[in-house]
C-alpha cells in the first residue's frame, strides 16, 4: 500500500507539471459534499463471520485550493491545463445498520467521516469566444480518511486510512476581468479500499471493515490568473 501511495503522489505531481507553461493561477472553491452512503463489510465478532455496516450520511461540506498552469492549445477551440489540488470534506452520519443485529437501524448513532485529498488534475477548457468557458477534467491522487462513527452501546468505527483516490470534474468558468474568474463545477470522487477498525465499547478490536467510498460535490469558487 505504501508503494501505491507513493506512486499516486508522483503521478499527481507529474500530471500537474506542464513541459511548457502558459498562465498560472490559484483557485479557491467550496460547496456541498454528499457521500453515497457506503456499506462497509468485513469479518466482525460478535457474531462472527462476514458482516456489513450500512451507513447513511447527511450532506456535508467541502473546501479546496489549487495551483494550476496552462499547457497550451488542443486544436482551435480547446486548451489543456494541469493543477495540484488540496481539498477537505466532512459529513455527519445520520443512521447505521449493523447486519449482526438484524435489519433494524442502530441506536445512539453519532460521529462523522472526514477526508483530506491531494490530487493532480488534468483539465480541458473549451473556448466559446466569450467570457463563459466550459471545462472537463480528471484527477488522480491520495486520500486520508478519518472516521469516528459510534452506535449501539458504544461500538465504534474509529480509525484512519490513507489510500488511492480519483475524481471526474465537469464545470464552467465565467471571466470577470483579465485576472479573476468565477467557477462552478460538479465532481464524482472515489476513495479506494478504505479500511477501518471496528472497536467494542471496551476498546478491543472486533474486526476491520472495508469499502470504496464514493461521493459527489457541487462547488463554486474563484480563480486568480497571474
Amino acid at each position: 500500500m505504501t508503494r501505491q501511495i507513493l506512486l499516486a503522489a508522483c503521478a499527481a505531481f507529474a500530471l500537474a507539471t506542464p513541459a511548457v507553461a502558459e498562465d498560472s493561477y490559484f483557485a479557491f472553491f467550496g460547496g456541498l459534499s454528499s457521500l453515497d452512503n457506503p456499506t462497509f463489510s468485513g469479518d466482525v465478532t460478535p457474531p462472527g463471520g462476514p458482516q456489513t455496516v450500512d451507513t447513511d450520511f447527511d450532506s456535508g461540506f467541502g473546501l479546496g485550493v489549487a495551483y494550476g498552469r496552462g499547457f497550451g492549445a488542443l486544436g482551435a477551440a480547446a486548451r489543456l491545463r494541469g493543477e495540484i489540488e488540496f481539498s477537505f470534506a466532512d459529513s455527519n452520519v445520520d443512521s447505521i445498520a449493523f447486519s449482526g443485529n438484524g435489519p433494524a437501524a442502530e441506536i445512539n448513532v453519532g460521529g462523522d467521516l472526514r477526508t483530506s485529498r491531494l490530487f493532480g488534475n488534468l483539465l480541458v477548457d473549451f473556448e466559446t469566444g466569450g467570457a463563459f468557458t466550459p471545462y472537463l477534467g480528471a484527477g488522480l491522487g491520495i486520500a486520508h480518511t478519518e472516521s469516528d462513527l459510534v452506535y449501539g452501546p458504544g461500538v465504534r468505527i474509529d480509525d484512519s486510512h490513507t489510500g488511492l483516490a480519483a475524481q471526474l470534474i465537469a464545470g464552467a468558468s465565467y471571466r470577470i476581468d483579465e485576472r479573476w474568474s468565477l467557477t462552478g463545477d460538479v465532481r464524482y470522487i472515489r476513495d479506494f479500499d478504505v479500511e477501518l477498525d471496528r472497536l467494542a465499547p471496551t476498546g478491543a478490536l472486533t474486526g476491520v471493515v472495508e469499502e470504496d467510498i464514493d461521493s459527489h460535490a457541487v462547488n463554486i469558487g474563484l480563480r486568480y490568473r497571474f
